[in-house]
């Protein structure tokens, strides 16, 4: 599997504080969850099942993310 980086310098960058965004062990792909939606319950349902195995947390609020942010927030979750 193929983690995009680019998704997850974008989730890093973040600062809509409506929405969380989780990386997608499976696909790869960073999904993006609004946090009072009802819309997305069944999404945000599918990652609080999946937590810590399937999905990962990634904290948005840096606009100024760039790769080496991206490269240690993937270190400190163990995934490079």
């Amino acid at each position: 599997m193929a983690i995009n980086r680019e998704q997850i310098r974008n989730a890093l960058a973040e600062t809509d504080i409506n929405y969380s965004y989780y990386l997608d062990l499976e696909s790869g792909n960073v999904e993006r969850v609004h946090d009072t939606d009802p819309g997305d319950d069944t999404l945000r349902n599918q990652i609080f099942e999946g937590y810590g195995d399937r999905y990962r947390y990634i904290p948005g609020g840096n606009p100024d993310a760039d790769a080496a942010a991206v490269q240690t927030w993937l270190e400190a979750e163990g995934l490079a």
